[in-house]
């Protein structure tokens, strides 16, 4: 049975990008953010590596550092989580794209101009071909 495909759009690969994740809600008020790899991304989502677990329906917010790139406090939605070996493969959907009362243009904005920052680079595309 072949995968049906859930996204939106296309992701498009990040390698470089840095990102850095912080658990929110109650019980991690005084957690630490944390580095992860970015597998790939686009205006509404991401994959991820991390070393630390995060459950499906954990609240975050990301912060993003890249050539031309710097953004921070974008909040998202963990959908799902998997182990494969020492590493946690991540999906997150950024809680903008999941209800319209959490849409916020300046973030949208952002995230359009990163999307289109890998989108539009052949380098990135060649090396990491789907």
């Amino acid at each position: 049975m072949k995968w049906a495909e859930r996204r939106i759009k296309r992701r498009h690969k990040a390698p470089d990008l840095r990102i850095t994740i912080k658990s929110v809600g109650l019980t991690k008020w005084f957690s630490r953010s944390f580095n992860v790899s970015c597998l790939d991304i686009n205006r509404y989502g991401m994959a991820i590596k991390s070393k630390r677990r995060l459950k499906p329906k954990d609240k975050v917010i990301v912060a993003f550092k890249g050539k031309y790139i710097s953004q921070s406090n974008v909040p998202a939605v963990v959908t799902e989580c998997t182990k494969v070996k020492n590493i946690y493969r991540i999906s997150i959907v950024f809680s903008y794209a999941l209800e319209n009362k959490d849409y916020c243009r300046k973030i949208d904005n952002a995230l359009s101009r990163i999307e289109s920052l890998y989108s539009n680079n052949p380098e990135i595309q060649k090396q990491h071909i789907d």
